[in-house]
This record gives structure tokens, C-alpha cells and sequence, in this order.
């Protein structure tokens, strides 16, 4: 029977071993000035404003599609009623852009004719999910999405058609 090489095990502090496995390497690079690392120290990031040639570079490249929804926005939303408290319904705009950052909970929407709104940051459900319908009213252009802002300034609540 043919004998079975070991592997070779070298202790932790041979330089050969390190270089091999990649053990002990250091960073070449730096985060980006502004970016909050593990640490922590920086204040969090937001997305720069859209140029005006920016913007209508967004928008030229639109078209409608010929799917159109079945059902409309409940009264309450078209008339932009509020279910109370400090919240305003912001209605009938387009997802022109999407922004985030490695942060946690930091996610970003540009509102076609409003500007940058941040989604809102209570929990990790909670953004991920009004991510993903920000996404969704981007992706099909959709004139209709409806986002109720707080007093935070952030957006709480949505409804895409």
C-alpha cells in the first residue's frame, strides 16, 4: 500500500506559512473619507444631489410600457390623507435612483421633482422591504409611488402601483 503524505504543519509564527495562507496580511487601501469602518467615528453618509443633466439623463430614457395596473390607489392616498400623526403622503412620483452605502441601515431613494429621501431605518425588515419596492418602481418606471414621510424626514410607508 502506498504510504499517505502528511501535510506539512508549521507553528503560527513561521513567515513562510503566513505568506502562503495569506495570514497576516495587512490592508492596501483605505475606506473612502466619510465611511464609517467598525470602529465607528464618521457620521453616516448620504447620497450627493443629482445635477440637472444627471436628472435628464434619467428621465430621457424612459418609456412607458403598454402594461398599465388594473387597480388604482386607495381614495385615502389619492387624496393624499394622512392616517394621522406628522406623516405626509408624497404621491405620483418616479424612483429615479437608488442609493446605499456599507452602513448599516443606510438606503437612499431620489424622487423624480422631491429629491433624495431616506427609507426608513426602525429595522432590518423594514428597509430591506421598502428597498425592494423602491427597486420594483424603478425597474417599471411606474409614475405611482406613494411614500408617507415623517417627521424624521424619512420614508415609512409606501405603496407602488
Amino acid at each position: 500500500m502506498p504510504e499517505k503524505s502528511q501535510p506539512r504543519q508549521n507553528p503560527p509564527s513561521d513567515k513562510a506559512s503566513q505568506k502562503e495562507s495569506g495570514q497576516g496580511a495587512t490592508p492596501s487601501g483605505t475606506p473612502p473619507s466619510g465611511v464609517a469602518t467598525q470602529s465607528g467615528g464618521a457620521e453616516e453618509a448620504r447620497p450627493r444631489d443629482l445635477t440637472s443633466e444627471e436628472a435628464a439623463a434619467i428621465t430621457a430614457g424612459v418609456t412607458a410600457s403598454a402594461a398599465q395596473p388594473t387597480m388604482m390607489p386607495p381614495p385615502q392616498v389619492q387624496a393624499g390623507a394622512s392616517t394621522g400623526g406628522i406623516g405626509a403622503w408624497t404621491n405620483y412620483h418616479k424612483v429615479t435612483a437608488l442609493w446605499s452605502i456599507n452602513q448599516n441601515r443606510n438606503s437612499w431613494i431620489h424622487l423624480e421633482n422631491v429629491g433624495w429621501r431616506k427609507l426608513a431605518n426602525n429595522s432590518d425588515s423594514a428597509i430591506v422591504a421598502l428597498s425592494i419596492l423602491a427597486a420594483h418602481a424603478k425597474q417599471t418606471q411606474t409614475p405611482y409611488y406613494n411614500g408617507r414621510e415623517e417627521a424624521d424626514g424619512m420614508i415609512h410607508e409606501c405603496f407602488v402601483w
